[in-house]
């Protein structure tokens, strides 16, 4: 069959999944594994979170609930959570649910971008921005971000910016770096885009931050760009496989974007958005999962110290952190970040992802998200010093 789009699907695979089939195939063999893949959480959801899961599931009156743009208890929910955590005042009808993320940012640059349109990512970049660019038929422009000091290069980003500009994407506390934007950044961003563009800023990792607190966008004010901000509870309340995000949208594309999840989703279920609505009554759960992180990444910057060829991209938020083995892959004769980390599933039973679906390919990323964390760290310390 002939695809009617050039997008090779083979070179645009998501590495991390590879490397997590690998793991799952190593652990069926019965293998001992440490999965450093999935920015999925490995504890358990909060039993309150499950009981009211479960009680919307037995009461057919909420469970069988349909509404496009999501539950109006979770939006008027979230419209209250954003008013109490950064004191703007959201109306409710602004918030529109969906499936994660991931589903959204797809859906919103196709509504945003057409051929000839340009649009502007983060080097390095989660993967999700690429594909949905490449699915609208956009051309892609990136900014750096500086993986030593985690600033914007505002150069590079000021070079970028292009009269066909027509989507900015901000991701903080990023993915992979675990960066955070400044909200001087964040304000002279804006003052370059100058409202040619829509700048969505996704704050996915808001409620991680190891050493500082990250900036939304909604507490910027007034701007000269409009603003989408995108957000989920796959991450701080750990509810990855219950797919439930959020984006925050300007008054013009709340009925283009209800209209395609029309069509589209139809409904996102009802008894994981109630779920989502008890978790924002959670907040200790957040503070549990920063101090764990932390401190993993605390174990990750010292246990590799010694370490000559690798460097520890030292992360300020989100699940994750970056080695650069640039100077491990020439010293070995290793090409891609995607032979490294199946050489080293292979030798040490560690699942890492190549920075390849970053746009890092002398890198790896790995996820905090493992109870045998420390462990693993140890072996990829002794894989490196071989």
């Amino acid at each position: 069959m002939q695809l009617r789009t050039d997008i090779d699907f083979y070179e645009q695979r998501f590495l991390m999944f590879v490397l997590d089939q690998i793991a799952y195939d190593l652990e069926r063999d019965g293998k001992d594994v440490i999965r450093m893949t999935l920015g999925k959480s490995e504890l358990p959801l909060h039993p309150r979170i499950v009981a009211k899961m479960e009680e919307t599931l037995g009461d057919f009156r909420l469970s069988s609930q349909v509404f496009p743009a999501g539950l109006p208890e979770l939006r008027e929910k979230l419209s209250a959570y954003y008013r109490d955590r950064y004191d703007v005042d959201i109306p409710s009808r602004r918030f529109i649910i969906g499936a994660g993320t991931s589903s959204i940012f797809r859906n919103l640059f196709q509504l945003l971008l057409n051929h000839e349109d340009e649009v502007l990512l983060p080097s390095p970049y989660y993967s999700l921005y690429r594909f949905s660019a490449l699915l609208a038929g956009a051309k892609i422009r990136y900014y750096r971000i500086d993986p030593n000091t985690m600033a914007v290069d505002m150069q590079s980003f000021r070079d970028n910016v292009t009269p066909r500009t027509r989507v900015v994407v901000i991701n903080s506390p990023g993915n992979p770096l675990g960066n955070i934007v400044s909200r001087d950044e964040m304000l002279e961003m804006d003052a370059i885009v100058n409202g040619q563009a829509a700048i969505i800023h996704d704050e996915i990792y808001a409620n991680m931050n190891f050493d500082s607190e990250s900036i939304s966008s909604v507490q910027l004010g007034k701007t000269r760009s409009v603003f989408i901000t995108t957000n989920a509870f796959s991450k701080g309340y750990r509810m990855y496989a219950r797919r439930v995000g959020y984006c925050i949208v300007p008054e013009s594309l709340i009925e283009p974007l209800t209209v395609v999840q029309h069509h589209t989703m139809l409904t996102l279920d009802p008894v994981v958005q109630h779920g989502a609505i008890t978790a924002l009554d959670l907040p200790d759960e957040v503070d549990q999962l920063v101090n764990l992180y932390r401190d993993r990444r605390d174990y990750t910057v010292e246990r590799f110290k010694s370490t000559s060829d690798v460097i520890v991209n030292r992360s300020k938020g989100s699940f994750y952190i970056t080695l650069d083995c640039s100077s491990y892959m020439q010293r070995q004769g290793i090409v891609t970040s995607l032979e490294l980390a199946t050489r080293i599933i292979q030798s040490t039973g560690v699942a890492t992802v190549p920075g390849s679906d970053f746009g890092m390919p002398d890198s790896l990323r790995l996820s905090f998200s493992s109870n045998a964390y420390k462990e693993g760290i140890d072996r990829l310390a002794t894989f490196f010093s071989q």
